[in-house]
């Protein structure tokens, strides 16, 4: 069965997480030294600082990688997780096969493929940023290359339902690294979810991800706004303020800069505001729904807006008279018919919900600046 050693040592005041197995293992990993398909007795993981902005990650690893005396083949990682809090081990079998998981989880950065981080954390995160899911998986049984590719998926798969066990949204993140190894020899060909091995490193991997990320996350996570959200559907505030200026109408002695201000001031309250991120997440998950054909009557005519669909006014309507009354109305009205910038291109609640938030912040602006004028 599956049979390895760790240790935590220290380097530099840092943790090391040093993984050895008792000979040499075919290994296939998306690591910046040791990647690729090749052989090796030795992983380890190197904890970095959370601001770490290491300019050459591979010389920082080799020299880890020297001063413990590891083989020059030797698969390097990194985190800036606490790896002595949250370095988490599970193993499973599965009928003849075993497969040990070997995670450390750092989900600052958590994100959903095809999705972009949200600005808010971007402008938090160094430019290299290591909150990061590191895998390691160690088969009892050989695997053919073709058998560890496929175990590649496997293990993605079961991260992010390990991810959503723990309640952090998203499908890993944007660094996580992965190294999968396996006895040599003439061995399967398969390791998806219905196969002995792919099971097994399934189970293994999900607890594993799921523990390490509730010590990463201390049994809490926060929620995601709905802005935040939009942002990373690529509806941020810069696009949203290129949209309201195609039917900005300024008064004479009005700063365009003051007035994008303001903007991004309304957009930070009412970021706060639970009834306008419980309107805006009901438009978002609507849009979801729709595009994935799960909305009765509307399967394969959703993306043509048909005429019938009327909630996604509702919602405008609802979310305009919220924030600005009768007048953001009248403003959710104009941005709806007219469709500029960002707006021309979101579907049938986006559009509308975007266009009711832009169209009732610009009425408000446009009610203080009027205000102050005749003050």
């Amino acid at each position: 069965m599956v049979d390895y050693t760790l240790e935590i040592l220290d380097y530099k005041d840092s943790p090391v997480a040093i993984v050895k197995l008792p000979f040499r293992y075919k290994s296939l990993s998306s690591a910046i030294i040791g990647g690729g398909v090749s052989e090796t007795n030795t992983v380890f993981i190197m904890e970095v600082p959370m601001g770490y902005d290491g300019a050459c990650p591979e010389r920082d690893l080799e020299d880890v990688r020297k001063y413990f005396g590891l083989p020059e083949d030797s698969i390097g990682l990194m985190t800036a997780a606490d790896i002595r809090r949250v370095i988490t081990t599970e193993s499973c079998i599965e009928g003849n096969v075993e497969a040990a998981a070997i995670v450390t989880a750092g989900t600052t950065n958590a994100v959903t493929a095809g999705e972009r981080l949200p600005q808010s954390v971007i402008d938090t995160l160094p430019t290299h940023k290591a909150g990061t899911i590191n895998i390691i998986v160690i088969f009892s049984e050989p695997l053919q290359d073709c058998g560890m590719v496929n175990a590649t998926a496997t293990i993605a798969e079961a991260k992010t339902a390990g991810m959503n066990d723990a309640g952090v949204s998203g499908t890993g993140t944007t660094s996580d690294a992965l190294a999968i190894l396996c006895p040599k020899g003439d061995g399967g060909k398969y390791a998806g979810t219905a196969s002995e091995t792919g099971m097994a490193a399934a189970k293994a991997v999900r607890s594993a991800v799921a523990q390490s990320t509730r010590k990463w996350n201390k049994q809490s996570c926060k929620a995601k706004t709905a802005f935040e959200k939009l942002d990373e559907l690529g509806i941020g505030e810069a696009h949203m303020w290129e949209a309201a200026l195609g039917l900005y109408s300024p008064a004479p002695g009005w700063d365009l800069e003051t007035v994008h201000s303001m903007f991004r001031r309304h957009i930070k309250n009412l970021e706060k505001d639970v009834n306008v991120n419980a309107m805006l997440y009901a438009a978002i998950r609507l849009e979801e729904q729709g595009n994935r054909m799960n909305l009765p009557g509307l399967e394969d005519i959703f993306q043509d807006d048909p005429v019938h669909l009327v909630a996604d006014e509702l919602l405008g309507i609802a979310l305009a008279q919220y924030i600005a009354g009768t007048k953001g109305l009248f403003e959710y009205i104009r941005y709806d018919k007219n469709k500029p910038g960002i707006l021309g291109i979101l579907g049938p609640f986006l559009d509308d919900i975007v266009g009711s938030l832009i169209g009732s912040i610009m009425s408000n602006i446009y009610t203080e600046l009027l205000e102050e004028k005749n003050d």
